[in-house]
């Protein structure tokens, strides 16, 4: 792992993968998964425990639909739609549960944009940071990179 953070020609493809880590920490997705249970509760939704098993559903379909959509949209393109997407529904998610004693119908907004909070981040920013590790890196500093990339997001997990 020292020589592989020592070495100049990988400084790059290691910036990059801990920054896509990072990324997929920061962007609050542990927050959203750890806490759902009672933002849907202040939100008023009558059964939390269901709506939060409708995002562990929603989780895994749109995991299911990024491995199809990765090769055909590109991982760039896929990663950045996620992140926007991602940033739209976290304001969508603020509006709703700031304003939903003023407007009874507020709950189902911020509901709506936990759902596509989620889906967002499993077309982009959930699966793509780790293969990407993957495929910066040539067989011998590989095994290395995934370590310390794996290492980063769980520290950043941890953070959060």
């Amino acid at each position: 792992i020292w020589r592989l953070v020592k070495a100049q020609q990988y400084r790059k493809q290691l910036f990059v993968a801990l920054m896509l880590h990072l990324a997929q920490q920061f962007s609050g997705i542990n927050a959203i998964f750890y806490y759902s249970t009672d933002i849907f509760q202040s939100a008023k939704v009558a059964q939390p425990v269901y709506a939060t098993i409708g995002v562990g559903v929603v989780n895994t379909v749109f995991t299911l639909l990024s491995v199809i959509l990765v090769d055909r949209a590109g991982r760039r393109t896929l990663m950045l739609i996620g992140l926007c997407g991602m940033c739209c529904c976290a304001v969508g998610v603020t509006i709703g549960l700031v304003y939903q004693n003023t407007y009874s119908w507020m709950s189902y907004l911020s509901m709506t944009a936990i759902f596509l909070f989620v889906s967002f981040f499993e077309i982009g920013p959930g699966p793509i940071p780790w293969f990407i590790v993957a495929e910066l890196f040539s067989q011998g500093p590989r095994p290395a990179a995934i370590t310390l990339a794996g290492c980063c997001n769980w520290t950043s997990n941890f953070i959060v």
